[in-house]
């Protein structure tokens, strides 16, 4: 076992130097060649500044050169920090004075896009071009250096740094769908500690091609490439506008020959919905990973239907700890309201959940919030240690124990076959009329009716009653339902407490940068809509 990431990569380049590491479209980079070009990245930065336990920035489109780029920043003995290329100017100026980053590495497109942070107000002195030379700029300070031409002497050999396996391989900013960011520090060892088993777990090999369609700020992305590393199996890096189209995107897997998918499920289900699946041979795919949200149960069938030798994995856990848990889908039940489990735990994890008594549940039924320990466990929040306390707490089954565990915020209770099942957040657990209601409860079942695509609960503040339940709705096809079916829909399968009182239809919600609804813009749009309704004469 290598105790560093970047040992992962070149380990596989020693030992098969002119297997493929990385397809991008057209484009093949070798083992051999990714190990020289990180190597050389790593010397280029070292020539810039950057020393161990640097953090260095990069926002770039995913392809070739950001996989470079992240590899050559840890053999640099930094941590890299991946922010959204499509993110605004704002938050990348948050994330780069919150980690003190004085390097980034971007493109020539970003750079047209952030002038204004470029300007001053950062710690930043370098912005490194990953894709040719820097375009003329006006701007003194920081400078622009080109980092797509490198020293071919310097590709043979990494640099001679030291750090530690608990130094940070990176950190990696949460969405803000919930709240404010917060960058969450990952060690070489907490990365490890899950590469290395879950890699082993799904037998992932030399001969498989793994998708790469997660970006780099969100966690999916560590399976995309240092499992695949780590087995010297070629990562099938997918281009951005590819996704956009489903039927696309499901003639690329065919062309690629993917292996292993690994996405969050809304690009399973657009791919169920409009990837025109009998048009295309998918037959290569082997195991289809889904993790992130809820995967509706209409929608997996048809996948299922289409890729009967494929075997379907719910995989479950947070940025803070890493994959933690896993279920393997057989078939799916006839009942549209089923919810997949999250199942068991992987090698070298341990989960447990407590009630509201910190007794911990072990009885079918019964209800807690789950808590992780392993060594994959996070240090932590970075600038934020009250944030860190909160959710990284002292083991409650074994007080004055060494190390952490991290306090999901997650509430499951056991099937009977002893496997964890998802009943959804605590932050998501809101009050109306008295009662306790679970958001998720009510869009699973929403999401269940046949004409329904998306829909998403969102609570609206309200002093009488503490809460009113609105829901947005997007439809398979316009005019296919009214609202008055889907609240009659929703008053066969819930409590009348539960059955939403507002009920819109609209053409897409709006998401994340890691293909997740965007919760905290709808609550903000809704609740601005429902002042005004109130205040207009």
């Amino acid at each position: 076992m290598g105790l560093l990431l970047g040992d992962v990569l070149s380990a596989s380049a020693e030992r098969h130097p002119e297997s493929a590491a990385l397809r991008f479209g057209e484009q093949v980079l070798s083992y051999g060649e990714l190990e020289g070009r990180s190597n050389a990245l790593a010397h280029r930065l070292r020539e810039v500044g950057v020393r161990p336990k640097d953090r260095v920035a990069i926002s770039m489109r995913r392809g070739l050169a950001s996989v470079v780029g992240i590899t050559g920043i840890m053999k640099a003995g930094a941590a890299y920090v991946p922010i959204d290329p499509l993110s605004p100017a704002s938050r990348l100026e948050y994330i780069l004075n919150k980690c003190e980053i004085q390097v980034l590495l971007t493109s020539r497109e970003r750079l047209c896009g952030i002038q204004q942070v470029l300007s001053g107000g950062t710690p930043l002195q370098t912005v490194m071009i990953m894709d040719g030379a820097p375009p003329p700029t006006d701007t003194p300070s920081p400078r622009i250096v080109d980092g797509s031409s490198l020293s071919r002497g310097d590709a043979d050999r990494r640099p001679d740094v030291h750090i530690a396996d608990t130094d940070y391989a990176y950190i990696l900013f949460t969405s803000g769908s919930t709240g404010s960011p917060k960058g969450v520090m990952i060690s070489h060892r907490n990365s490890l500690a899950f590469v290395e088993p879950v890699a082993d777990f799904f037998a992932i090999g030399s001969e498989d091609r793994l998708s790469g369609v997660s970006p780099l700020h969100f966690d999916l992305s560590v399976i995309d490439y240092f499992i695949s590393f780590k087995k010297g199996a070629s990562t099938v890096i997918v281009p951005e506008v590819t996704t956009m189209f489903p039927a696309k995107l499901c003639a690329y897997i065919e062309k690629q020959r993917m292996t292993v998918w690994n996405s969050v499920p809304s690009l399973l289900s657009m791919m169920a919905n409009y990837g025109s699946l009998a048009d295309h041979d998918l037959s290569s795919l082997r195991l289809i990973l889904f993790a992130g949200e809820v995967f509706p149960v209409k929608y997996l069938r048809v996948l299922q239907r289409v890729l009967p030798e494929a075997k379907f994995y719910n995989v479950y856990g947070q940025t803070e700890a890493n994959s933690s848990t896993y279920f393997c889908v057989d078939t799916v039940p006839d009942d549209d309201t089923y919810s997949i489990p999250i199942g068991r735990t992987f090698p070298g994890f341990e989960v447990f959940a407590l009630d509201e008594n910190g007794r911990i549940i072990s009885d079918s039924g019964e209800v807690g919030e789950l808590y992780v320990r392993s060594d994959s466990v996070a240090a932590g929040y970075w600038g934020e240690s009250e944030k860190t306390q909160q959710a990284f707490v002292e083991d409650p089954l074994l007080p004055g124990r060494e190390g952490r565990v991290y306090r999901t915020g997650d509430l499951v209770s056991l099937d009977e076959a002893g496997n964890y099942l998802f009943l959804g957040r605590k932050d998501h657990m809101i009050k109306s009329r008295g009662y306790r209601v679970e958001l998720g409860e009510i869009e699973a079942v929403i999401i269940n009716h046949r004409s329904v695509k998306q829909a998403i609960a969102i609570p609206l503040p309200d002093e009488l009653i503490g809460n009113r339940l609105a829901v947005l709705v997007v439809l398979s096809e316009p005019g296919t339902a009214t609202k008055e079916e889907i609240a009659r829909h929703c008053g066969r399968f819930l409590p009348k407490y539960m059955v939403p009182e507002m009920i819109e239809f609209r053409e897409s919600l709006p998401m994340t940068s890691s293909g997740k609804v965007d919760r905290q813009s709808l609550a903000r749009l809704l609740s601005k809509s429902q002042s005004e309704r109130k205040n207009s004469p």
